[in-house]
Formats: C-alpha cells, sequence, structure tokens
C-alpha cells in the first residue's frame, strides 16, 4: 500500500514538474522570440526609410517582414529541442538495452542512420528555401503595386493582364518550391524510418537470437508492451530532432537574406547646407554628416562631401538653392541623367522647372532632396527643412484628417485654411464621416484627384522653409487645378502669403506665365538655362517655342469648389464609396472587418476542397487512413504474437515477423505516400485559388 501511494505521488510530482517547468520553458522562449521579432522589424523598418532608392527592392522589407520572420519563429520555438533531444534519445537507448540487450544497438543505428540523413538533407534546405523565398518576395511586390493602383489597372483595362501576370507569378513560385517540398518528405521520411522501422529490426534479431541461443528468452508481454513503450519514448525525440534541425537551418537562411538586406548601401545625402555667415558676413557650408559618419563613409561618398565643401565662396544671399556643374543619376556606375547643371533657386519665390518628358525633372528634384546621386559638382540648400509631393500619391492607412496632418502638430484653424487651398471642402462633405472617413492602404477608396489633393494638403501643411511639387496639377481636372493652384500661387496664395519657397515642375506651358523664376532642362538632360519669362523667351530656347499665354491673376480665389463642375467629377470618381454607404450604412472599417472574421468555418475547408478538386482530397484521405491502420494496428498483432510465445514459445516465428514487417513497411509507405500527395500533388493544384475555381 505505501508503494503504490508512493508511486501515485511520484506520477504527480512528474506531470506537476513537466507542467511548470513546460511552461517557463515556452514562456522564456516566446518571450526570446518577441524581442528578436521586435528587433528585427525595427531594423528592418529603420533600413527602409535610409535604403539606397537603387540599392533594394522596397517591397523587399515587406517579405523579410512576414515570411522570413515567421520562419526564424517558427526555427527559434523548437531550437533548444535540438540539443535536448539528443539526451533524451540515449536515456531511451540505454532502458532499451535493459529490456532487449544487444539489440538495441538496432534502433540507435537506425536513429543514427536518420540523423546523419537528416543533416545531409538540411544542406540543402538554405538554398531551396532561398530561391522559394525570392519568388514569393517578387508575387508579393507586383500583387501589392496591383493592389495600389487598382483604379488605374481597371481605368486602362488591364485587370485580365495583370491577373494572368500574377497568376504566372504564382505557378513559377509553386514550381520553384518543387524542390523543397520534396526535400519535406525526405526528412518527413528520414523522421520516421527509425520509429517504425527500429523496432520490426529489433524484435526480429531478439526472436532469432533467442530461439538460436535456446536459453528461454521469449517475447512475452510484459517484454513486448515495455519495449515498445520505449520505443515511443525513442520516437518522439528523435522526430523532434529532425524537423527542430531542418527549421533552425532555414531560419539561419532567412537571418542571412535579412542581414543582406541590412547591408545594402544607405542613402547618403550630399547636399552642403548653407545657414550660417562669418564674422566677415561671408556664407560658411558644411556637408550633411547626419547619414554616415566619417569612419564608415565609402571612398566615394567623402570624395563627394569634400567637393562639395570647397564651394563656400558663393555668395546665398536670396537664394535657396543653387547648384554648381551638378551632375545627377541614380547609379553611380552609369552615365549621368543629368548633366553640366547650374542653377540657382530664389527664396521665397515660385520657381517653375519645364522641359520635354524624359528631360530629368524628377531626377533633378530628388537631387535637391539628397535622394539621387550626385555625380559630380554639388547641390547647396539654405534649409533641411523641405516638403515634397510626388507625382505619384502616397498615403498611410489611416484616415483623411491622419494622412494630412501625419507627424506635424495639430492646428484645427491651419487645417481648415489648407482643407480650402486644396479644394477638400466638398470632397470630405460627400465622404460618410467626414475627414475621419478611413482611406484605406494606399488610399484605396479615394479617387485619383483625392488622392492628389490629399497629399498635396500634407506638403502645405507641414509648413516647411521649402516645398517641392512633382507635376502634382496634371492629374486635377481644369477647373479644380486652376482653383488649387491659385488658392496656393496666386496674388493671394497661401504659399505666397507666408513667403515660402516653392519648386514645382510641370511639362504644361500653362503656368509658366505665373513664375518668378524658371529653369528650363535640355531634352537630353545636358544642362540647362534659367531666368523669367522675357529672357528665356528671348533666348530662343526651349520656353520660347511653348507659346505661352499670358498670366490672368484675376481669378476669383475661393477656397471650395462646391459650386462647380468639380462636384459632378468628384461624384463620378467617388462612385464606390457612395455604393458602400448604400449598401452599409457607412464605409467599411478596417477594425471592424477584422472583428467580423471567423476562423474556421466550414466554408473555408469546403473552398480549399472544391479549389483543389475532390479526387486528390478522397486519395489523400484514403491513404492516411491507411497509413493510421497499418501505425496502429502492429500493437495488436504484437499482443497476439506475444500470447502466441506464452503458449509455443517462439514457434511460427516467420508467420508473426513477416506480418509485423510488413505492417511497418506499409506504414512508413503510406506516410511518404500521403505527404507526397498533400505537399507535391495537392499544393500545387492550390494555384487556382488565386483566379477562383474553375
Amino acid at each position: 500500500m505505501p508503494t503504490s501511494y508512493g508511486l501515485i505521488g511520484a506520477w504527480f510530482l512528474v506531470y506537476v514538474g513537466i507542467a511548470v517547468s513546460m511552461g517557463q520553458h515556452q514562456h522564456l522562449t516566446y518571450r526570446a522570440i518577441t524581442m528578436m521579432r521586435g528587433t528585427l522589424v525595427s531594423a528592418l523598418y529603420a533600413k527602409a526609410t535610409d535604403i539606397s532608392i537603387t540599392a533594394a527592392d522596397p517591397t523587399a522589407a515587406l517579405t523579410l517582414m512576414s515570411a522570413d520572420i515567421e520562419r526564424i519563429d517558427v526555427g527559434w520555438r523548437t531550437a533548444h529541442e535540438v540539443w535536448a533531444n539528443l539526451v533524451e534519445i540515449a536515456v531511451a537507448v540505454y532502458l532499451l538495452q535493459r529490456q532487449l540487450g544487444i539489440t538495441c544497438l538496432i534502433p540507435v543505428g537506425a536513429a543514427i542512420f536518420s540523423i546523419v540523413g537528416s543533416i545531409i538533407a538540411v544542406s540543402f534546405v538554405m538554398a531551396r528555401q532561398a530561391l522559394w523565398l525570392e519568388a514569393i518576395e517578387a508575387r508579393i511586390a507586383v500583387t501589392s503595386q496591383v493592389l495600389g493602383a487598382m483604379k488605374a489597372v481597371k481605368m486602362w483595362g488591364l485587370t485580365d493582364a495583370l491577373k494572368a501576370r500574377i497568376q504566372a507569378m504564382r505557378v513559377d513560385e509553386l514550381r520553384i518550391s518543387g524542390k523543397f517540398r520534396r526535400l519535406l518528405i525526405w526528412n518527413m521520411g528520414l523522421a520516421y524510418f527509425a520509429p517504425i522501422i527500429a523496432p520490426i529490426l529489433t524484435f526480429t534479431a531478439y526472436s532469432v537470437l533467442a530461439r538460436n541461443q535456446g536459453d528461454g528468452g521469449t517475447l512475452d508481454t510484459n517484454r513486448v508492451f515495455t519495449s515498445l513503450s520505449l520505443f515511443a519514448l525513442l520516437q518522439e525525440p528523435l522526430s523532434s530532432f529532425v524537423t527542430s534541425l531542418s527549421s533552425l537551418v532555414g531560419s539561419i537562411g532567412c537571418f542571412e537574406r535579412i542581414q543582406t538586406f541590412l547591408d545594402s548601401d544607405v542613402r547618403v545625402d550630399g547636399r552642403v547646407k548653407l545657414l550660417l555667415k562669418d564674422s566677415d558676413g561671408a556664407n560658411t557650408s558644411f556637408p550633411d554628416t547626419s547619414q554616415t559618419s566619417v569612419e564608415n563613409e565609402k571612398p566615394a561618398q567623402h570624395d563627394l562631401k569634400e567637393r562639395a565643401s570647397k564651394v563656400s565662396s558663393v555668395s546665398m544671399d536670396g537664394i535657396a538653392v543653387l547648384v554648381k556643374d551638378g551632375g545627377f543619376g541614380y547609379d553611380t556606375s552609369k552615365e549621368s541623367i543629368l548633366t553640366d547643371i547650374n542653377i540657382e533657386v530664389p527664396v521665397s519665390k515660385f520657381t517653375l522647372i519645364v522641359g520635354p518628358v524624359g528631360s530629368g525633372k524628377s531626377t533633378l528634384l530628388k537631387a535637391i532632396l539628397g535622394e539621387a546621386s550626385i555625380i559630380a559638382g554639388s547641390v547647396h540648400v539654405s534649409s533641411d527643412e523641405i516638403a515634397y509631393c510626388d507625382q505619384t500619391p502616397w498615403h498611410m492607412n489611416g484616415t483623411v484628417r491622419d494622412s494630412i496632418i501625419a507627424f506635424s502638430p495639430a492646428d484645427e484653424r491651419w487645417y481648415q485654411q489648407v482643407l480650402g487651398a486644396c479644394a477638400l471642402n466638398e470632397d470630405l462633405r460627400q465622404l460618410p464621416k467626414g475627414d475621419l472617413t478611413t482611406i484605406g492602404s494606399k488610399g484605396i477608396v479615394l479617387s485619383g484627384g483625392q488622392s492628389q489633393r490629399i497629399s498635396l494638403a500634407r506638403a502645405v501643411y507641414a509648413q516647411r522653409d521649402i516645398i517641392i511639387l512633382d507635376d502634382v496639377f496634371s492629374g486635377l481636372d481644369a477647373h479644380t487645378e486652376n482653383t488649387v493652384f491659385h488658392n496656393l500661387l496666386g496674388t493671394n496664395g497661401i504659399l505666397r502669403k507666408f513667403n515660402t519657397t516653392v519648386i514645382v515642375t510641370s511639362s504644361r506651358s500653362k503656368r509658366i506665365p505665373y513664375a518668378d523664376h524658371i529653369i528650363s532642362l535640355n531634352t537630353d538632360g545636358s544642362g540647362c538655362e534659367q531666368g523669367n519669362l522675357d529672357q528665356l523667351t528671348a533666348s530662343g530656347g526651349y520656353v520660347s517655342r511653348l507659346q505661352a499665354s499670358s498670366a490672368d491673376w484675376t481669378h476669383s480665389e475661393s477656397t471650395d469648389s462646391s459650386k462647380s463642375s468639380t462636384v459632378c467629377f468628384n461624384k463620378i470618381e467617388a462612385a464606390l464609396v457612395e455604393q458602400a454607404v448604400e449598401v452599409g450604412g457607412e464605409v467599411p472599417d478596417m477594425e471592424d472587418d477584422e472583428a467580423r472574421r471567423r476562423m474556421g468555418d466550414v466554408t473555408i475547408y469546403k473552398y480549399y476542397v472544391q479549389a483543389i478538386g475532390w479526387i486528390p482530397t478522397l486519395i489523400f484521405v484514403c491513404v492516411i487512413c491507411s497509413y493510421i491502420f497499418c501505425q496502429s494496428f502492429p500493437t495488436i498483432w504484437v499482443n497476439w504474437w506475444a500470447a502466441a510465445n506464452a503458449e509455443h514459445p517462439n514457434e511460427r516465428l516467420g508467420y508473426y515477423l513477416g506480418i509485423y514487417a510488413m505492417l511497418g513497411v506499409l506504414s512508413l509507405l503510406f506516410l511518404v505516400v500521403s505527404c507526397w500527395q498533400m505537399i507535391v500533388t495537392m499544393v500545387p493544384l492550390s494555384e487556382r485559388i488565386s483566379i477562383g475555381v474553375s
């Protein structure tokens, strides 16, 4: 009686200890994983905001933050299982030796075979997984770009073409992943080889030795089930070791991909700030070293700053931006896009940069911003407080108000002035929640004109010393463009009132007469001319051939376009939003939509089965059921064998061993076939999910 109570107490202590230790282990593991994820995501985000414009695909960070970090997560969850499982395997083999004697070396040999085979297979995992992840990265990049420009895709009728393109990339991705998936089957077979085959070989060897030696040893019920328990004790750590080792090595490959991205070239700001004056009143220039320390500078970057620092004798009175003998591009190993650029942008004036399409206007703006590479000459700026609005609008996934205010301090009075100046009041009245309407990722619920004006409003709201607008008026209808232009740059425009230095690019001649200063780029990007309209007209260059009309400053500078044709234009472009209001009463909120999702719905599995096909699914179910039978029935068969041995020791050995071996081999075979059916056959069929069930 005391012994039985002691066993109960020991059982209780063992399992309580397992629960406590496992809980602490998982707590510390997930804590480390959370810290790792936070560190990597922060590093990737910081790098993505500071990476060179030509160093890498900006969408690469998205894939690294999702697919690669997720695989690192999986690898780290079982990282300690690699060494701990080896200890468990050693203990299981020792206990098995006490039951089966020398034949315990057979499962040891099988285990060594599985481990060596897994190590060999793992050596191929990193390369094949890297190719697969690169294919995923390329597909995600194209898909995100298409989703971000869905309105333009539909307007141009490119839906079917891009759909076919993405589908082809999906098929190619599955093809590339085929080698990796077949490698997983190899690892799975090795993981289950020892647990399934080892008992067969061990019981066979033990029975043959016992019969030949005639020492009375038989596979009785006690010995059989004790050994089977020890085999099961050996199976779990062995399978865990193989899978854990594969996941851990795979995570190392993901670390290498992340490290490659983090090692990409950073953006080097080669501009020179001209902010100070020395005691003699002369301007003093100094290079901006905020991006790269002197120790980490590349020779080309250091030479660039030395060259720029020498240009300090030019008077900067009344000049906001000065470019001397500039040569700009995006790849220093290739020919410059712009060469021999010499310009002066006056302070508190409206400067218009014109030139034929492809003449390098956007490249010049990127150079002023410090984004393009300064291959020759130097760029001087009077202030690094620059607001920029690209010709392709950029938005955060938030409300209209969030997208306009962004990271600037909130000022309601100034905010309302900006809304009026950018002709957004009528648009906000049409939206169900006004400026609190969620615009979605990349402003998906906005029309093209609304998206452009909200992006413009963010640049104006920032109230920076210099504002750069890259052809932002070209996407607006004529009336709205005229209204917004005069509200910002007319006689009483808010940018003129605050003496903001405005730099605008345009391929049109309409706004040339309104500019205080004009910079005209040559067609081939070699050289430019600058001055006011009269000077450039007399020079006989590009501007003189445009035949620009005179400026009309008498425009009624209304801050609202509600009574104009813009109302009709906006209503047409906002049709999708209005339809959403009619159906649901309001534009769906991202958070509400996420909360309404139901996980584990039967319809989801039905959808996948329909996409894959009923026949492949039924084949998989039948094979996996056969595996379960062949995996479970040997226990019953061995029990019958042990009972027969009790009455007639070691008789009909071939019969019982043959059936037992057949069940084990079939079990391993059905396992491999089921994995092949699932991973190699059914996964590629899932390509139809992305285009709908056919």
